[in-house]
Protein backbone atom coordinates (compact mmCIF):
# COMPACT_ATOMS: atom_id res chain seq x y z
CA UNK A 1 0.00 0.00 0.00
CA UNK A 2 2.87 2.44 0.55
CA UNK A 3 4.25 1.47 -2.55
CA UNK A 4 1.02 2.30 -4.61
CA UNK A 5 0.64 6.10 -2.33
CA UNK A 6 4.46 6.44 -2.89
CA UNK A 7 3.95 5.76 -6.75
CA UNK A 8 1.39 8.08 -6.98
CA UNK A 9 2.69 10.92 -5.00
CA UNK A 10 5.75 10.45 -7.34
CA UNK A 11 3.69 10.37 -10.24
CA UNK A 12 1.29 13.94 -9.22
CA UNK A 13 4.46 15.91 -8.44
CA UNK A 14 5.86 14.94 -11.71
CA UNK A 15 3.20 15.83 -13.61
CA UNK A 16 3.04 19.34 -11.55
CA UNK A 17 6.37 19.84 -12.34
CA UNK A 18 6.31 18.81 -16.57
CA UNK A 19 2.76 20.90 -16.55
CA UNK A 20 5.04 24.26 -15.16
CA UNK A 21 7.38 24.26 -17.14
CA UNK A 22 4.68 24.03 -20.21
CA UNK A 23 2.66 27.03 -18.93
CA UNK A 24 3.42 30.23 -19.99
CA UNK A 25 2.36 33.63 -19.39
CA UNK A 26 0.82 35.59 -22.34
CA UNK A 27 -0.47 39.24 -22.25
CA UNK A 28 -2.81 40.18 -25.50
CA UNK A 29 -5.25 43.08 -27.02
CA UNK A 30 -6.83 43.31 -29.80
CA UNK A 31 -8.51 47.17 -31.13
CA UNK A 32 -10.57 47.97 -33.89
CA UNK A 33 -11.52 51.92 -34.48
CA UNK A 34 -12.93 53.54 -38.27
CA UNK A 35 -12.88 56.86 -39.29
CA UNK A 36 -14.04 58.68 -42.42
CA UNK A 37 -11.87 61.21 -44.49
CA UNK A 38 -13.19 63.88 -46.41
CA UNK A 39 -10.36 63.05 -49.21
CA UNK A 40 -9.67 60.46 -52.08
CA UNK A 41 -9.20 57.22 -51.13
CA UNK A 42 -5.88 56.82 -53.34
CA UNK A 43 -4.43 59.47 -51.17
CA UNK A 44 -5.38 58.37 -48.38
CA UNK A 45 -4.42 54.60 -48.84
CA UNK A 46 -0.77 56.22 -49.94
CA UNK A 47 -0.55 58.22 -47.11
CA UNK A 48 -1.11 55.25 -44.74
CA UNK A 49 1.29 52.89 -46.52
CA UNK A 50 3.97 55.76 -45.43
CA UNK A 51 5.58 53.60 -42.80
CA UNK A 52 7.32 56.98 -41.59
CA UNK A 53 3.56 58.10 -40.18
CA UNK A 54 3.56 54.92 -37.29
CA UNK A 55 6.64 56.29 -35.34
CA UNK A 56 5.77 60.38 -35.45
CA UNK A 57 1.75 59.82 -34.66
CA UNK A 58 1.21 56.33 -33.05
CA UNK A 59 2.41 56.32 -29.39
CA UNK A 60 5.06 53.87 -28.25
CA UNK A 61 5.60 52.90 -32.20
CA UNK A 62 9.29 54.37 -31.74
CA UNK A 63 10.91 53.58 -34.99
CA UNK A 64 9.87 51.91 -38.26
CA UNK A 65 12.62 50.41 -40.82
CA UNK A 66 12.25 49.04 -44.07
CA UNK A 67 14.57 45.96 -44.21
CA UNK A 68 13.23 44.84 -48.20
CA UNK A 69 10.26 45.08 -50.23
CA UNK A 70 8.21 42.87 -48.06
CA UNK A 71 9.56 43.08 -44.73
CA UNK A 72 9.72 45.95 -42.02
CA UNK A 73 11.50 46.30 -38.25
CA UNK A 74 9.09 47.92 -35.89
CA UNK A 75 10.69 48.75 -32.59
CA UNK A 76 7.65 49.22 -29.72
CA UNK A 77 8.01 50.77 -26.86
CA UNK A 78 6.09 48.84 -23.65
CA UNK A 79 5.20 51.06 -20.40
CA UNK A 80 4.22 49.03 -17.29
CA UNK A 81 3.38 50.42 -14.12
CA UNK A 82 5.71 50.17 -11.13
CA UNK A 83 8.74 48.95 -13.91
CA UNK A 84 11.23 50.26 -16.56
CA UNK A 85 9.95 50.82 -19.84
CA UNK A 86 11.22 48.33 -22.36
CA UNK A 87 11.35 48.05 -26.30
CA UNK A 88 10.33 45.00 -28.08
CA UNK A 89 11.11 44.31 -31.67
CA UNK A 90 8.72 42.92 -34.06
CA UNK A 91 9.29 41.92 -38.21
CA UNK A 92 6.35 42.58 -40.20
CA UNK A 93 5.52 41.02 -43.18
CA UNK A 94 3.82 43.71 -45.68
CA UNK A 95 0.68 41.44 -46.70
CA UNK A 96 -1.41 44.14 -48.20
CA UNK A 97 -3.46 43.89 -51.36
CA UNK A 98 -6.10 45.86 -52.85
CA UNK A 99 -8.01 48.12 -50.90
CA UNK A 100 -6.42 46.25 -47.64
CA UNK A 101 -2.89 47.60 -46.03
CA UNK A 102 -2.16 44.90 -43.40
CA UNK A 103 1.51 43.95 -41.74
CA UNK A 104 1.64 40.99 -39.59
CA UNK A 105 4.30 39.49 -37.53
CA UNK A 106 6.78 37.39 -39.34
CA UNK A 107 7.18 34.96 -36.51
CA UNK A 108 4.40 34.48 -34.46
CA UNK A 109 5.77 32.77 -31.50
CA UNK A 110 6.57 35.38 -28.63
CA UNK A 111 5.83 38.69 -29.50
CA UNK A 112 3.23 39.31 -32.40
CA UNK A 113 1.59 42.46 -33.28
CA UNK A 114 -0.70 42.79 -36.71
CA UNK A 115 -1.52 46.19 -38.01
CA UNK A 116 -4.61 46.44 -40.44
CA UNK A 117 -6.02 48.97 -42.56
CA UNK A 118 -8.64 48.48 -44.73
CA UNK A 119 -10.18 51.33 -47.05
CA UNK A 120 -13.96 51.81 -48.73
CA UNK A 121 -15.08 55.19 -50.47
CA UNK A 122 -18.55 55.35 -49.72
CA UNK A 123 -18.31 58.65 -51.91
CA UNK A 124 -16.67 60.13 -54.12
CA UNK A 125 -14.39 62.31 -51.78
CA UNK A 126 -14.72 60.49 -48.82
CA UNK A 127 -12.34 57.42 -47.91
CA UNK A 128 -13.49 55.32 -44.72
CA UNK A 129 -10.51 53.27 -42.94
CA UNK A 130 -11.22 50.66 -40.43
CA UNK A 131 -8.04 49.97 -38.61
CA UNK A 132 -7.20 46.81 -36.41
CA UNK A 133 -4.25 46.01 -34.36
CA UNK A 134 -3.53 42.87 -32.46
CA UNK A 135 0.10 42.87 -30.47
CA UNK A 136 0.80 40.03 -27.83
CA UNK A 137 3.89 39.08 -25.46
CA UNK A 138 4.01 35.50 -24.60
CA UNK A 139 6.69 34.76 -21.80
CA UNK A 140 8.03 31.63 -20.18
CA UNK A 141 7.21 33.16 -16.56
CA UNK A 142 5.11 36.12 -16.13
CA UNK A 143 7.63 37.64 -14.11
CA UNK A 144 9.29 37.70 -17.33
CA UNK A 145 6.98 40.58 -18.62
CA UNK A 146 6.13 42.23 -15.16
CA UNK A 147 7.34 41.54 -11.83
CA UNK A 148 3.18 41.51 -10.51
CA UNK A 149 1.61 40.02 -13.44
CA UNK A 150 1.61 36.64 -11.82
CA UNK A 151 -0.24 38.10 -9.03
CA UNK A 152 -2.09 40.44 -11.19
CA UNK A 153 -2.98 38.17 -13.90
CA UNK A 154 -3.16 37.59 -17.76
CA UNK A 155 -6.91 38.76 -18.03
CA UNK A 156 -6.30 42.30 -15.91
CA UNK A 157 -3.12 42.79 -17.70
CA UNK A 158 -4.96 42.68 -21.06
CA UNK A 159 -7.24 44.47 -20.10
CA UNK A 160 -4.54 47.51 -19.49
CA UNK A 161 -2.98 46.75 -22.67
CA UNK A 162 -5.91 46.60 -24.73
CA UNK A 163 -6.97 50.47 -22.97
CA UNK A 164 -3.75 51.75 -23.43
CA UNK A 165 -3.71 50.72 -27.01
CA UNK A 166 -7.28 51.96 -27.69
CA UNK A 167 -5.83 55.59 -26.59
CA UNK A 168 -2.75 55.23 -29.17
CA UNK A 169 -5.02 54.35 -31.72
CA UNK A 170 -7.36 57.03 -31.36
CA UNK A 171 -4.58 59.41 -30.75
CA UNK A 172 -2.49 58.06 -33.92
CA UNK A 173 -5.84 58.41 -36.00
CA UNK A 174 -6.36 61.82 -34.95
CA UNK A 175 -2.97 63.23 -35.22
CA UNK A 176 -2.71 61.32 -38.53
CA UNK A 177 -5.73 62.83 -39.93
CA UNK A 178 -4.87 66.44 -39.24
CA UNK A 179 -1.85 65.69 -40.90
CA UNK A 180 -3.23 64.04 -44.25
CA UNK A 181 -5.60 67.15 -44.80
CA UNK A 182 -2.07 69.12 -44.54
CA UNK A 183 -0.51 67.23 -46.66
CA UNK A 184 -3.43 67.24 -49.04
CA UNK A 185 -3.40 70.66 -49.19
CA UNK A 186 0.11 71.04 -49.65
CA UNK A 187 0.53 68.82 -52.33
CA UNK A 188 -2.06 71.00 -54.45
CA UNK A 189 -4.50 67.84 -55.35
Amino acid sequence: MKSIILFVSFFIICVTSLKTETVSFTMSAEVERNTSIGLDKDFVANYIKDLGIYPKFFPNIVSVSKLNDKESEWLYRVEAPLATPYNLTFVLEDKSSGDTLLFESKDKTNDYLFCQGILSQPTEKKTKIVFLFKISMTREKASDIHFLAGVLGEKFLSEQMKDKLEGDLETFISKATKDMYIANRTSGK
